[in-house]
C-alpha cells in the first residue's frame, strides 16, 4: 500500500482549519457589526484592529504548522529526500491550503450565501456613518468596500500566500534538512 503524500494530507487539513476559522470569524464579525449598528455608538476604527491581528496570527500559525509537519513527515516517508524536495513539499502544502480555502471562500460568497457580501457592505456603511473621521476618508474607504472584486482579491491573496509559503518552506527545509548537515561537503546535496 502506497503512503499518502504528506503535502496533500496537511494541505487539506490546513485548508479545512482555515475554512472553519473563516466561517466562525465571519459570523463573529457580522454579529459584532450588527451590535455596533444597533447601539448607534460612535465607532473607533481601531476597535477591529485586534480582531485583524489575531486572525492574521492564526492564519500564519496554520500555514507554518502545516509546512513544518509536511517536511518532517516527508523526511520519514522518503529517506532519500533532498533540500529541493523538502522545499517543494512545503510549497505544495502552501498551494493546496491557499487554493482550497480561496475556492471555498469564492464559492461561499458567490453561490452559498450571495447576500452575505451585500449585508456586510450595508453594515460597514452604517458603521462608517457612526465613525468620527473626515467625510473624505469615509467616502474613500466606502468606495473601496463597494468596489471589491473577489477574483482579483483571490489572485492577489494566492500570490502573496505562495511567496510567503516559499519563504517559510525555504527556512523550514533549511532547518529540518538533517542530511544537509551530515553531508555538508557534498555538492550534490541540493539536487
Amino acid at each position: 500500500m502506497k503512503k499518502q503524500n504528506p503535502a496533500v494530507v496537511y494541505g487539506l487539513i490546513g485548508a479545512a482549519i482555515l475554512i472553519v476559522f473563516g466561517l466562525v470569524m465571519q459570523m463573529y464579525m457580522t454579529s459584532s457589526m450588527k451590535k455596533l449598528v444597533d447601539s448607534g455608538d460612535s465607532v473607533s476604527p481601531f476597535k477591529f484592529l485586534g480582531f485583524a491581528i489575531i486572525s492574521f496570527l492564526v492564519i500564519v500559525a496554520v500555514y507554518i504548522f502545516c509546512i513544518i509537519k509536511t517536511i518532517k513527515d516527508y523526511r520519514k516517508v522518503n529517506p532519500q529526500y533532498t533540500y529541493r524536495k523538502l522545499v517543494g513539499q512545503g510549497l505544495l502544502t502552501t498551494l493546496l491550503i491557499a487554493v482550497v480555502s480561496t475556492a471555498f471562500s469564492i464559492l461561499y460568497s458567490q453561490v452559498i450565501d450571495r447576500g452575505a457580501m451585500k449585508k456586510n457592505i450595508e453594515l460597514t456603511e452604517k458603521i462608517f456613518d457612526n465613525m468620527s473621521m473626515p467625510d473624505e476618508q469615509k467616502e474613500k474607504a466606502l468606495e473601496g468596500v463597494r468596489n471589491q472584486n473577489p477574483v482579483r482579491q483571490a489572485m492577489t491573496s494566492l500570490g502573496l500566500t505562495l511567496f510567503c509559503g516559499l519563504i517559510v518552506s525555504l527556512i523550514s527545509a533549511s532547518v529540518l534538512n538533517k542530511r544537509g548537515k551530515e553531508l555538508a561537503g557534498n555538492p550534490n546535496n541540493l539536487t
